[in-house]
């Protein structure tokens, strides 16, 4: 949940110190009354564009460009870049209808569609058919419980053009069933996991639910899901200097994690984002969940003390990663905990209490 307010005084301008002295000349040289006519500011960023120009080392950051630019044109910029309205935390809230893209999920083949809805709602009665399952054990005989088991379907396979879609249930994902194809570009349904990021993700996360004591087995409660760009609206704010504005960075998943009465969120976003990108988009996730010392901010909401974490995954390995960056990367399931709890684990040794 977040609030408006006026200019990032922590996002820097960046500039070449020539044209940054040519720009603040050209300013004082048309004065105020013009400057509001000609570019249409208010009068608080006019103001504020004063004391960027008498404060240039907390404003601006200093390239060693030395090609003269239109001071014009740049004062323009320099106006709108104060203009920015960046977005800060005001507090938590229940989730209503900012993940939504399940409910846009769209088969193109008419043809094939009676044939993936049945499996899709044979998948989707799993949980029930269990329940009404387990409820039998001591009451049947072993034999007719045990084939009731096996009767019971949690997966499905779907399969068109030579590709394969499963259709799974997977007890801790926000919305039943998952669709998961095993390649990515699937053409004829929109809005599912079809990314080879987001595939490989999905089934290494799989994979170490399989693991004993695997960090999630840990909390009381956790559960997890996909973001789809173009629809969700769970998002971190971050300033983009390339636009000039503040971009949404949706990672491609979100867990929520509980043990007693400390709440995790945490966004994992292993798509291989490109390093100077990235390093905006955990910059603006840093400013809002993080102290100036890079630990997590502790936030309250109801009974609940409320932590995050985000991590990325590089496109060509840590190694290329500023050490500064390097805390928020991913390469595996296998130290994940580690990078959960890494500090808390240090603080913890020799004792059995559980992050």
């Amino acid at each position: 949940k977040t609030t408006e307010n006026i200019v990032a005084e922590t996002q820097k301008y960046t500039i070449s110190k020539d044209n940054l002295d040519l720009v603040a000349q050209f300013f004082e040289l048309i004065g105020d009354k013009i400057a509001l006519v000609k570019y249409n500011c208010e009068p608080r960023v006019l103001e504020k564009a004063k004391e960027t120009f008498n404060q240039r080392e907390q404003y601006y950051s200093l390239d060693t460009s030395h090609t003269p630019l239109n001071p014009e044109l740049i004062l323009g910029r320099i106006f709108n870049y104060l203009h920015v309205q960046s977005k800060e935390v005001d507090g938590f809230k229940t989730l209503e209808n900012e993940i939504v893209h399940f409910k846009r999920i769209k088969f193109i083949d008419g043809e094939k569609y009676n044939e993936i809805r049945d499996k899709i709602d044979r998948v989707s009665k799993y949980p029930k058919e269990k329940e009404n399952v387990d409820k039998l054990y001591g009451i049947v005989d072993k034999e007719e419980y045990d084939r009731k088991q096996k009767a019971l379907v949690s997966t499905e396979e779907f399969k068109m053009n030579n590709q394969r879609i499963a259709i799974e249930y997977l007890a801790n994902h926000y919305y039943l069933p998952v669709i998961i194809p095993d390649q990515e570009k699937t053409n004829y349904l929109t809005h599912i996991i079809n990314v080879e990021s987001e595939i490989e993700f999905m089934e290494g996360l799989k994979n170490y639910l399989k693991t004993s004591d695997n960090v999630f087995s840990k909390f009381d409660w956790w559960m997890f899901s996909k973001l789809d760009e173009t629809l969700d609206e769970v998002y971190i704010p971050y300033y983009n200097p390339k636009t000039n504005e503040i971009s949404k960075f949706k990672p491609d998943f979100i867990f929520w994690m509980q043990k007693d009465n400390r709440y995790l969120i945490l966004f994992i976003d292993p798509k291989g984002t490109e390093h100077t990108d990235a390093y905006r988009k955990i910059d603006g996730y840093s400013k809002i969940f993080e102290t100036s010392d890079k630990k997590s901010k502790e936030f309250t909401y109801g009974k609940y003390t409320i932590t995050t974490k985000l991590l990325l995954k590089p496109k060509q390995g840590v190694a290329g990663v500023l050490d500064a960056y390097k805390p928020y990367w991913f390469d595996n399931f296998n130290n994940l905990e580690e990078m959960l709890f890494g500090n808390q684990k240090k603080k913890q040794q020799g004792s059995n209490q559980k992050p």
